[in-house]
C-alpha cells in the first residue's frame, strides 16, 4: 500500500508528481448579505457591476481579499468612503484594519467582459436564428469573473441580486421577485435570498422565457423555458411535485426554501443546482415520440428518453448541496453522491425496485469502467483542480458506498441519520466526519471502519465466491482477491441466495472478515444455483465465480434483479449453444426490460450465428424502445451480415420508430462494415430527431464504413453552424483517421474550438488515435501555455484530460511494436475462437 501527501490510500494513477494537498480556504472575514446590480450590455458581451457587502472580520487584519478575475475594478468604499485597494487582475486586495469581530461595508464598483462564469449565447454569422440566452455557472470557483466575492464553497450568505436587462428578456434568480421595473429599453429584475447560501451557488438567467407555474403542496414552482417550448416542458417536468413530496418525506426536512425555479437554457452541459434556481440544459426538452415512442404519454414503464434522472438529481442538491454544502472540494461527494443516491431512491419509490437496482449496477458500471483508468479515495486531498474530484468516484461510487451504508445499518437508521445531518449543519457546511458521526448516532454503532474501507481509501472489494454441496451441507467459500491500489480486508456482511429446483429459495449470511473465508450451511440438498448479494445491499464490490452454463440458467429464474444480472454476465462468457438458448429465453422472456436488454447485449458480446438469430427473433415481438435499442447495438457486432444489415436500414428509415433506436441503428449499420449501405447512412443524415441524434448516428456509422468519403462529409459536419452536439459527434469520430493530414490538421483547430463540448470531442479523438504528433500540443495545453484554445485557458477539466491524454500516448509510444503484434495475435485469436464455437454450437444443434 501507498500514501498520499494527505495521509490517505492514495490508489493509482490519479495524482501526479507535482500535485500538492488542497484545503480548505480561509479569508479572515465573513461575508453576512451581498447585494449586487448587474447590468448586461449584450452588444458587448459586457456588464456593469456594483456590489455591496457586510463584512465581519474574524481576525485582526489589516486587509481583506476578494476573487475577482479580468475586471475592470472603478472604485472601492468602505463604510461610505474611498478606500485604498491593490488589484492584479486575479484577487482585488483592499485594505481594512480591525479586529476580529469588526464590521464594514464594503462597495465595489467594477466592469468586465467575462470569458467565464457569464455565458452570452447570442446570434451570430453561423447562428443566425438563435435566441439571446445568457446564464451563469458558478461551481466550481468561476462565479468571481462577473462578481467579486470570496469564491469558495464554506463561504455562505444571503444575496440579493439586481440584473438589468434589454427587452424582451426576462432575467430569474436566486430567491423571490422582489420588483420587476420597466425602464424603457431595459427591464430590471430584483431577486432576493433571506437565508444564507454558498457563492459558487448565486446564479441568474436571462432569455425570452416562457413561465409555467405549478403549486407543490404549498411551494410555489416555476419552469422558465425558451420560448416556443411550452408545450413541451410537461414532459421534462410532470413529476416535480411528487420528488419535492418524496424528498421531504424521506428526509424528514421540508423543502427548505421559498421557493423552486427551473431555468432552461442553450449551450448548457447537464444541470446545476443553484439555490432555489436550477439551470438546465435545453437538450433535455423532449417531444412525446422522444418520451414514449409508439404510445401515449406517460406511458408509464415504456419510457424512452426521460427528464427524470437530472430533474430528481439537481432537486435533491437543494437539500444535499444547497442546505448542507461541501466544506471544501475535498469532500464534495457529501454534495454529489447524496444527490446520486436521492436519484436512484426516487426511481425505486416512483417506478420500483428492479428500476432502482438496476440504477445502481449501471452506477456501478460507469464507476468500474473510469477504476480502470485510475482509483483514488472517495475523500482527497491532493488534486490540482477542483474540478478533477466532480468524476466517477464521486459520484457513482459514492452513491453506492452510500447504499452500502444503508443496507448495513438498516434504511430506518440511514434515514434518521441524513435528518441528523441535515438540520444539525442547516445553512452551514460540512465535511464526511459530520456524516460519519451523524451516522453513528442515528445508528448506535461505531462506523469508523466503514468509512475507512470505503470512503477514505481508494478500490473496491474483489470477491471470487464458490460452492459446493457435501453430505447435506452448503460449502460457501469466499476469497478476497483486491490488488494492493485497494483496502487490504474489507468487512463485509455478505448474503447469499440458495435457490433449489422445487422453487424454494434459503437466504445465508456471511461475515467475510478475512482474505480467505469458508462456511458450511445445512442444505436439504444441492441448489440448483447459488447466488451473491440477492438483495444488492453490499453494491461497491466486484464479483466473480466459476459458474456454470446450466446454474446460471437456473439463476435466471430468481426473483432478485441481481441474481438475474449475476446470470447474464456468466453466460456472456459463453458462447455454445445452451448459453445462447438461456441467454434467448431472458430476452424474450424476462418480466423487466433491464434484463432484456443485459441478455441482448450479451448476446451481441458473444458475436456468433446462433446469437444473431435470437436477436433479430427478438426483435419481432420486442416493444420496449430500450430493449430495442439494446438489441440493435448487439446487432453491429455481426460483420458482413447482409440480413442483419438489411434490418437494421428498415430501422433506420422507420419513422414509427424511436429516435435514440434508430440513432443506434445507423452506427449499428456502419459496424456491420457493408458498403453498399453508405448512402442510407448519407440520407440518415437528414432525419429529424430529438437533439439530433439519428444525424449523430449516422456519423458514427460512417466512421465505421471509412473511405474518403465518408471522412469528407465527417469533416463537414464538424463546421461551425450544424448544432454543437452534431458536431462534437463529428470531432469524436475523426479519431480513427489522423493519418489523413486533413484531419490532423481539424482536430488540432478543434481544439480550440469555442465550443467546450466540441474541443473535448476533439481531445477524445486525440486519444482514440493514440497520434504522438498531438504531443506538443497537449503538452502545451497542460502547461498554460496555448494561447487560442480557450478550453485550456478556462477549464481545468479540460487540461486535465489533455495530461492524462497525453501520458497514455507515452505509455503507448513505450511498448512499441511488440504491443502491436501482441494485439494484432489477440485479435487473431479471438476471431478464431468465435469461428470454432459457431462450428461448434451447429454440431451441438445437429446432434
Amino acid at each position: 500500500m501507498s500514501f498520499d501527501k494527505a495521509g490517505y490510500l492514495v490508489g493509482r494513477g490519479f495524482t501526479y508528481p507535482d500535485y500538492e494537498p488542497q484545503y480548505q480556504r480561509y479569508y479572515g472575514y465573513v461575508v453576512k448579505y451581498l447585494s449586487a446590480a448587474i447590468r448586461l450590455n449584450l452588444a458587448t458581451k459586457s456588464i456593469q457591476g456594483e456590489a455591496r457587502y457586510a463584512i465581519t472580520l474574524t481576525d485582526r487584519i489589516d486587509h481583506v481579499d476578494f476573487d475577482a478575475a479580468e475586471m475592470q475594478i472603478n472604485s472601492v468604499m468602505v463604510n461610505g468612503s474611498e478606500a485604498h485597494f491593490n488589484y492584479d487582475g486575479r484577487v482585488l486586495r483592499i485594505y481594512i484594519t480591525g479586529n476580529a469581530g469588526s464590521e464594514f461595508t464594503v462597495t465595489v464598483s467594477y466592469s468586465a467582459k467575462p470569458r467565464n462564469g457569464v455565458h452570452f449565447i447570442l446570434p451570430d454569422e453561423y447562428y443566425k436564428d438563435r435566441r439571446p440566452m445568457v446564464w451563469t455557472q458558478g461551481e466550481s470557483e468561476d462565479n468571481h469573473y462577473w462578481l467579486p466575492i470570496p469564491d469558495y464553497p464554506s463561504v455562505k450568505l444571503t444575496s440579493e441580486l439586481t440584473l438589468i436587462v434589454p427587452k424582451p428578456l426576462t432575467a430569474v434568480s436566486n430567491g423571490y421577485l422582489v420588483e420587476s421595473r420597466d425602464l424603457g429599453d431595459e427591464t430590471l429584475w430584483r431577486w432576493r435570498l433571506d437565508k444564507p447560501h454558498s457563492a459558487y451557488l448565486i446564479a441568474f438567467a436571462a432569455a425570452e422565457f416562457e413561465v409555467i407555474e405549478e403549486n407543490c403542496g404549498g411551494v410555489e414552482v416555476k419552469h422558465y423555458v425558451p420560448k416556443g417550448y411550452g408545450e413541451l416542458a410537461r414532459y421534462s417536468f410532470h413529476r416535480i411535485c411528487d420528488m419535492l413530496n418524496f424528498y421531504s418525506e424521506y428526509t424528514g426536512v421540508k423543502y427548505p426554501w421559498p421557493n423552486y425555479k427551473h431555468a432552461v437554457v442553450s449551450e448548457f452541459g447537464g444541470g446545476m443546482e443553484n439555490t432555489t434556481v436550477t439551470i438546465l440544459t435545453d437538450t433535455t426538452i423532449h417531444d412525446e415520440h422522444a418520451h414514449c415512442p409508439g404510445s401515449k404519454f406517460p406511458c408509464p414503464g415504456r419510457e424512452d428518453f426521460s427528464s427524470d434522472g437530472l430533474v430528481a438529481h439537481e432537486l435533491a442538491h437543494q437539500w444535499f448541496g444547497d442546505l448542507v454544502t461541501t466544506r471544501d472540494w475535498g469532500n464534495i461527494w457529501l454534495n454529489e453522491a447524496f444527490a446520486t443516491y436521492m436519484e436512484a431512491l426516487y426511481t425505486r419509490h416512483s417506478k420500483g425496485d428492479d428500476e432502482f437496482i438496476y440504477e445502481l449496477h449501471q452506477n456501478l458500471r460507469a464507476y468500474l469502467n473510469e477504476y480502470r483508468r485510475y482509483s483514488r479515495p472517495i475523500v482527497i486531498r491532493l488534486y490540482k483542480y477542483p474540478e478533477e474530484v466532480f468524476d466517477r468516484h464521486t459520484y457513482e461510487k459514492g452513491s453506492l458506498v452510500l447504499h452500502t451504508l444503508k443496507g448495513i445499518i438498516g434504511e430506518e437508521n440511514f434515514r434518521r441519520g441524513i435528518n441528523i445531518f441535515l438540520t444539525r449543519h442547516a445553512f452551514s457546511n460540512a465535511d464526511t466526519e459530520d456524516l460519519r458521526k451523524a451516522m453513528e448516532e442515528a445508528s448506535g454503532r461505531p462506523l469508523d471502519w466503514f468509512f475507512n474501507q470505503f470512503v477514505y481509501s481508494a478500490g473496491h472489494p474483489m470477491i471470487k465466491y464458490s460452492w459446493s454441496h457435501e453430505s447435506g451441507y452448503l460449502r460457501l467459500s469466499v476469497s478476497q482477491t483486491q490488488g494492493e491500489d485497494s483496502y487490504p480486508i474489507y468487512r463485509l456482511p455478505l448474503e447469499f441466495e440458495a435457490g433449489y429446483q422445487d422453487g424454494s429459495r434459503q437466504l445465508v449470511r456471511v461475515d467475510v472478515n478475512s482474505r480467505e473465508s469458508v462456511v458450511y450451511i445445512p442444505s436439504k440438498e444441492r441448489p440448483a444455483y447459488v447466488c451473491i448479494d440477492p438483495e444488492f445491499k453490499i453494491a461497491i464490490k466486484v464479483v466473480s465465480s466459476d459458474k456454470g452454463v446450466e446454474e446460471a440458467k437456473a439463476e435466471l429464474g430468481s426473483i432478485n434483479l441481481a441474481c438475474r444480472l449475476e446470470a447474464i454476465d456468466a453466460l456472456s462468457r459463453n458462447s455454445s449453444l445452451r448459453s445462447i438458448e438461456a441467454l434467448t429465453s431472458a430476452l424474450l422472456s424476462d418480466k423487466f426490460w433491464g434484463v432484456r436488454a443485459e441478455a441482448a447485449r450479451a448476446l451481441g458480446r458473444l458475436g456468433v450465428n446462433d446469437a444473431a438469430k435470437s436477436l433479430l427473433e427478438a426483435l419481432k415481438v420486442e416493444e420496449h424502445p430500450r430493449v430495442r435499442r439494446a438489441i440493435v447495438e448487439a446487432l453491429g457486432n455481426f460483420k458482413g451480415s447482409e440480413e442483419t444489415a438489411k434490418v437494421l436500414s428498415s430501422i433506420l428509415t422507420d419513422v414509427k420508430e424511436s429516435y435514440y433506436v434508430r440513432s443506434t441503428a445507423a452506427e449499428s449499420l456502419g459496424k456491420v462494415g457493408i458498403r453498399d449501405y453508405f448512402n442510407e447512412l448519407v440520407k440518415a443524415l437528414n432525419y429529424p430527431s430529438h437533439n439530433n441524434v439519428i444525424t449523430q448516428g449516422a456519423l458514427r456509422g460512417l466512421a465505421e464504413l471509412g473511405g474518403d468519403e465518408a471522412v469528407d462529409i465527417i469533416l463537414k459536419y464538424t463546421q461551425l453552424g450544424y448544432p454543437t452536439l452534431v458536431r462534437a459527434a463529428a470531432a469524436q469520430s475523426l479519431g480513427r483517421f489522423t493519418s489523413d493530414r486533413r484531419v490532423y490538421e481539424r482536430l488540432i483547430e478543434l481544439l480550440k474550438d469555442p465550443y467546450i463540448r466540441v474541443a473535448s470531442a476533439a481531445l477524445s479523438a486525440v486519444e482514440y488515435s493514440m497520434d504522438p504528433r498531438f504531443l506538443d500540443v497537449l503538452d502545451s495545453i497542460v502547461s498554460g501555455n496555448a494561447p487560442g484554445f480557450i478550453a485550456a485557458e478556462l477549464s481545468g477539466r479540460f487540461r486535465r484530460y489533455a495530461r492524462d491524454v497525453a501520458t497514455r500516448i507515452r505509455e503507448h509510444l513505450s511498448r512499441g511494436v511488440e504491443y502491436q503484434r501482441l494485439r494484432e495475435e489477440l485479435e487473431q485469436i479471438r476471431e478464431e475462437q468465435r469461428r470454432l464455437m459457431d462450428r461448434v454450437g451447429r454440431i451441438e444443434s445437429k446432434a
